[in-house]
């Protein structure tokens, strides 16, 4: 039977906006079931009703979320039976082009880091893009560079709905934060983390040239 990865992906920080760091994460986990009790059980540790646990859950972000849930989620997938990855583009203040050729060459760069290990992949992306055709341009440019070898399928979803998507979400945010305002709650994970940092230009040059 084939073995597959489930990936969640997200991101942090703004593209067109005049700032100078822009960061996406991935969660990966081969049985998903295991991870989902992650978001729920912070909000009931937070002190919530339980029979709000579920649309407090739902609702929670690195960016609407306290610092004592954010530690929560972070030490507990710390403990959790995942991978995890970020990629952090340093963009010296350029408005990088919101456009689904630059959002796919993100997530090749990002997958690129683990696409070897795990051939076959079920990705889940938070959804960026509305627009059936500017999804459909996103799918095209990573399906192709996906190694032929392997298998792939791509959903982009509400992140509500997902909770590798959410648990990326805390990666991202608790990554681009490190880098905007020297928050040191990354540590919780960095010992699961593979991250990297690179600059825009380079990642796009090194993309448009396999492209081609």
């Amino acid at each position: 039977m084939t073995e597959i990865a489930y990936v969640g992906l997200d991101e942090s920080g703004s593209l067109t906006g005049d700032t100078p760091w822009f960061t996406v994460a991935a969660v990966i986990a081969s049985q998903p079931a295991a991870i989902r009790h992650l978001i729920r059980r912070a909000a009931l540790r937070s002190g919530k009703r339980s029979h709000r646990a579920a649309k407090v859950a739902s609702e929670l972000k690195w960016s609407n979320s306290s610092r004592r849930i954010r530690t929560w989620v972070l030490a507990d997938m710390a403990q959790a039976d995942v991978e995890i990855f970020a990629l952090t583009v340093r963009k010296e203040r350029r408005r990088i082009e919101d456009t689904p050729e630059h959002y796919a060459i993100l997530v090749c760069e990002l997958l690129s880091m683990c696409w070897n290990t795990h051939l076959n992949v079920a990705l889940s992306l938070d959804r960026h893009f509305t627009s059936s055709l500017q999804i459909a341009a996103v799918n095209t440019s990573i399906y192709h560079q996906w190694p032929r070898q392997g298998l792939l399928s791509i959903t982009h979803v509400d992140s509500q709905r997902s909770p590798l998507v959410q648990l990326a979400d805390f990666v991202a945010g608790s990554v681009y934060s490190s880098y905007k305002a020297n928050d040191q709650m990354v540590g919780l994970i960095e010992p699961r983390l593979e991250a990297v940092v690179e600059d825009w230009p380079h990642i796009k040059a090194r993309w448009m040239h396999r492209w081609q």
